[in-house]
């Protein structure tokens, strides 16, 4: 019986010790942002407010989006305004349907932020 008792705790090691390298490499498996450049051609500019056109009003609106591991935008807010809501909102609905390149996590798609800048300028 004692044989038989032997090899059961040097089969154990080997598992534990082959368990352990596992985890460091997924935790160290390399991290992309999520993207929405690539995707521009699908991804149309905010329409310019008319009202916004007619009193000259410009800015630049800083969203932050959390973007799901398919690429959606799931919320959104505004880091920072353009100074001007109608600007803000504009940017929002285009932002909203836009698709994004989710972020990786090695070779998987993960749930992420990114912040995208709306430049609204006239072009006189």
């Amino acid at each position: 019986m004692s044989e038989s008792t032997l090899p059961a705790p040097s089969a154990a090691p080997p598992v534990a010790a082959s368990a352990a390298p596992s985890k460091p490499a997924a935790a160290a498996a390399p991290f992309t942002e999520a993207n929405f450049n690539a995707n521009y051609g699908s991804n149309p500019k905010p329409k310019y407010p008319r009202i916004a056109t007619s009193r000259g009003w410009e800015g630049t609106v800083r969203l932050l989006v959390k973007v799901s591991a398919e690429g959606d935008s799931e919320e959104i807010t505004v880091q920072t305004s353009s100074g001007h809501d109608v600007l803000d909102e504009a940017a929002i609905e285009a932002v909203e349907k836009w698709k994004f390149i989710p972020a990786k996590r090695g070779d998987t798609p993960v749930a992420s932020s990114v912040i995208v800048p709306i430049n609204f300028v006239l072009n006189n």
